[in-house]
């Protein structure tokens, strides 16, 4: 009878422990989102909108390929913004070489004054809340990975991340000119519909290859990053496809980044539509 008892006990502690999980994990709080938060808005803080609207007088020292994408694309008498907001819900992200992909919502608030990228991931790995929080500061990099909220599974930090984590912040900085137009971007243009940017923060120093077609549509960006899944600098794009008329602004709707491996590639980012905003 004793056994019995004990038994039951058990079982019923262990029912309780995971009902408490279960409407744990379905509370929205999460200390990787309220960390995001705080980030965002310390940095926000220290900025605001200017009001101005961007005109022809603003961009005629970028090169003719950019200053015709943002022509011809509708970008011309927009406001100039503080921080540029990417919104992805749905997409498919692989979190490595012959590792899990997920379906993720991914938020990222890139800003203009200062280069500073932070990206909220969201999902839930078996079943139970996964966060992961992608951050660039004060040319640092890092990425974390929280699940159940409170068990990290990875985190980050290094050189190789200060390096990868300002080449995503460069590939993004045609997504509005104020971003383009940031006094630490040189461009070097190489022919009718390609141009080379780098970008220097605090000594560190990256650069990459934009893409345009001849309707003067930014089509990707081309880069050397780093890879954990090779322990080496690889070849790593993005593609921008799907342009839709929002706003007045000729929008990509589309964007995969892409990882360009001897032995094949690994598409680790594809959206399924995107978001965006500006403030």
């Amino acid at each position: 009878m004793k056994g019995s008892r004990k038994t039951k006990m058990f079982v019923c502690s262990l029912i309780i422990i995971i009902a408490v999980c279960i409407i744990y994990f379905k509370l929205p709080y999460s200390p990787v989102k309220s960390e995001f938060w705080m980030k965002v808005n310390e940095v926000s803080e220290k900025f605001t909108e200017s009001g101005k609207q961007i005109d022809e007088d603003d961009l005629k020292d970028l090169p003719e390929v950019i200053q015709k994408y943002f022509t011809r694309n509708g970008y011309l008498g927009i406001n100039s913004a503080s921080v540029v907001i990417l919104d992805f819900k749905g997409a498919d992200l692989a979190m490595g070489v012959d590792k899990p992909q997920l379906k993720i919502d991914y938020l990222e608030y890139n800003f203009v004054d200062e280069p500073a990228r932070f990206a909220l991931i969201d999902t839930k790995m078996y079943g139970i809340p996964f966060q992961g929080l992608d951050s660039y500061q004060d040319a640092k990099g890092s990425m974390k990975g929280i699940i159940a909220k409170h068990i990290t599974l990875f985190d980050v930090k290094g050189t190789d991340m200060d390096q990868g984590a300002l080449v995503t912040y460069l590939s993004e900085c045609l997504m509005h000119p104020s971003l383009a137009l940031q006094e630490n971007i040189s461009y070097e243009p190489i022919d009718e519909y390609s141009v080379k940017a780098t970008i220097v923060d605090q000594g560190l120093e990256v650069n990459g290859i934009f893409y345009f077609n001849e309707k003067n549509e930014l089509t990707g960006f081309e880069a050397k990053r780093y890879s954990y899944d090779t322990d080496s600098y690889e070849r790593w794009t993005t593609v921008v496809t799907d342009y839709k008329e929002i706003n007045g602004i000729n929008t990509p709707t589309k964007l995969q980044a892409i990882w360009h491996y001897q032995d094949g590639e690994l598409l680790y980012f594809n959206s399924n539509g995107v978001e965006i905003s500006y403030q």
